[in-house]
């Protein structure tokens, strides 16, 4: 009996630290691809994500900068070459700065994003969404498609499903 004791203790700890952790909550970053599916993307506080493009009329590549903020996705920032079709300033959002090589970029947007609906482009518009580890290119795995971005605090199985990117980490 003595000996039971300490060996049943050891399984209800394990079993215990298993529901843990996968019931623990954790931030991920959900892109909701119309007619594909959900990628999800574990994202921490204050991580950086890249949402990079080529621009479709000039070809130059494009950057825009978010920031996870308080279970938010925050636009902080835009890079390109230069100001292309639709990629201006708007007035009381950011600042412009001069770069290397006489790009620019818009700073401070500090512009709450979740829910942001994108077009995905087609294959050679290469929206590519970088967080941390993860890259994927969304124009590959599904150009023309309606997607939605959120980021949302699950249990940590929840990551689990969901669609996995093609050619992405």
């Amino acid at each position: 009996m003595q000996r039971r004791v300490p060996a049943i203790l050891v399984v209800v700890g394990a079993l215990l630290f298993l529901v843990w952790a996968l019931l623990w909550p954790t931030t991920f970053l959900q892109v909701d691809v119309a007619g594909v599916g959900q990628l999800r993307v574990p994202v921490h506080e204050g991580e950086k994500v890249e949402l990079t493009w080529i621009h479709s009329v000039s070809a130059i590549p494009v950057r825009e900068v978010f920031v996870i903020r308080d279970g938010e996705l925050v636009l902080m920032e835009t890079h390109n070459q230069w100001f292309a079709a639709g990629l201006g300033e708007i007035a009381g959002r950011g600042r412009t700065v001069a770069e290397k090589n006489h790009a620019v970029a818009i700073v401070d947007i500090n512009e709450p994003s979740n829910g942001l609906i994108l077009r995905i482009g087609s294959p050679g518009i290469h929206h590519t969404l970088i967080a941390g580890d993860f890259k994927c290119d969304l124009s590959k795995l599904a150009p023309h498609k309606r997607a939605r971005f959120d980021v949302l605090k699950k249990p940590r199985i929840w990551g689990w499903w969901g669609k996995r990117c093609r050619g992405g980490r």
